[in-house]
């Protein structure tokens, strides 16, 4: 990891200048080489001046970094205050205490004191090590992923970003509505905010110092050469747009770049579908793998069920998918359970592509079908209802 020691952090305060700003400021006094910026310490106490309180969490911090790192020292918690004394002095190396670490000023006002950048990471990621290799750690804080759609795109980003991503690039249109909150992880004091400030918010609330680029105008055709430039071309692209014709643009454009898509879509209660595209693979990769087409005669809501798995499809998703494209629905069912459960395994799919490990086209999982002990029967009883709905949708 690279540190994030900038010297011309004179014009770092110049973020906070803007009250729709959600980006933290962040001031390192010193780098590895412990030489003092001191405009750097002139611009901490600009910040401690900015705060409306200061949170110094630097010693907490390294106390728990010092028992990551030697975690055998919890079979003598006797010796623990002795040898973290001794853990906190040569970390410092003989640099003034009082400017060690990173002073991070948030939006709020809340003025944190954390470690250095690279040792956060270590730090908020040292419960993931056993899953994944520290190398395999270093591969996702080293990757760059792109996210079309914030609604149960955000989930997505927000869980990437605690399992040790540190690169995105959000884009969506929306902003937060009220109806908005039975899915998205937010506050009633966010609505009418952009959602690309909401989900790059909740990630620079874990890390601070993570690189984020938003986009306000969200995905379409004219504006796709931003998702392979504003932070280098992405190793996977997740898809959550609700547009078909935004998807049909996306898939044209990571053809074009040799990017892989990750589809993520929650059909129901407990059910979700994930589907991936290697054009990294093979540019020549069938868009919704051959099974629909921008060409088709065909209503959106016809090449909707043509992509969806049927095998799986609930009749009550059906029903009010139809309905809400009528109206008689304020908009598509969703829930915050669902959502969640398609982050996860949209997640574990970003990481297989991202750490060289084959991945099925499609993935279904299914909660009631391992929970329901009656679910063959019942399946089937809802499958030929979602047979007959969507065969009088074609007839009308």
């Amino acid at each position: 990891m690279n540190s994030l020691y900038n010297p011309e952090q004179a014009r770092l305060l110049d973020r906070i200048s803007s009250a729709a700003s959600v980006r933290p400021v962040v001031v390192i006094p010193y780098g590895a080489d412990a030489a003092i910026d001191p405009v750097a310490v002139s611009n901490v106490e600009k910040l401690h001046a900015r705060a409306t309180i200061f949170v110094d969490l630097f010693d907490a911090l390294l106390r728990e970094l010092m028992l990551t790192v030697h975690p055998q020292y919890k079979r003598e918690p006797e010796l623990i205050d002795a040898r973290f004394v001794e853990f906190r002095s040569n970390y410092l190396g003989g640099r003034p205490a009082e400017l060690a670490g990173s002073f991070v000023l948030y939006p709020n006002g809340r003025l944190i004191r954390l470690l250095f950048p690279d040792d956060h990471y270590k730090l908020r990621t040292s419960r993931n090590l056993g899953l994944f290799t520290p190398e395999e750690q270093m591969r996702l804080h080293d990757a760059r992923i792109a996210v079309a759609g914030l609604s149960v795109g955000s989930a997505a980003a927000l869980t990437l970003a605690m399992e040790g991503i540190n690169t995105f690039f959000l884009a969506d249109f929306d902003k937060l509505s009220c109806s908005n909150l039975n899915r998205l992880a937010s506050s009633l004091s966010q609505i009418d905010v952009e959602k690309t400030k909401i989900a790059a918010q909740r990630i620079w609330d874990i890390d601070p110092f993570a690189t984020i680029v938003t986009d306000d105008e969200g995905f379409t055709a004219k504006s796709n050469s931003k998702l392979f430039t504003a932070i280098g071309k992405p190793d996977v692209v997740i898809d959550a747009i609700d547009s078909l014709e935004a998807k049909y643009a996306l898939r044209a454009a990571c053809r074009e770049h040799r990017v892989p898509i990750v589809a993520m879509l929650d059909i129901g209660d407990g059910l979700v579908q994930v589907d991936t595209e290697r054009y990294d693979l093979d540019p020549s990769y069938p868009a919704f793998h051959g099974l629909i087409n921008a060409s088709e005669e065909a209503s959106f809501e016809e090449r909707v069920f043509k992509f969806l798995n049927r095998d799986y499809l609930p009749f009550r998703f059906a029903e009010s998918f139809s309905l809400a494209l009528q109206h008689e629905y304020a908009g598509f069912s969703q829930l915050a359970g669902t959502v969640s459960l398609a982050a996860g395994v949209t997640a574990r799919i970003v990481r297989r592509i991202l750490l060289g490990e084959p991945v099925n086209p499609r993935v279904i999982i299914n909660v009631d079908e391992k929970a329901d002990p009656d679910y063959a029967k019942n399946r089937k009883a809802d499958r030929a209802k979602t047979d007959d709905y969507i065969a009088s949708l074609s007839a009308k």
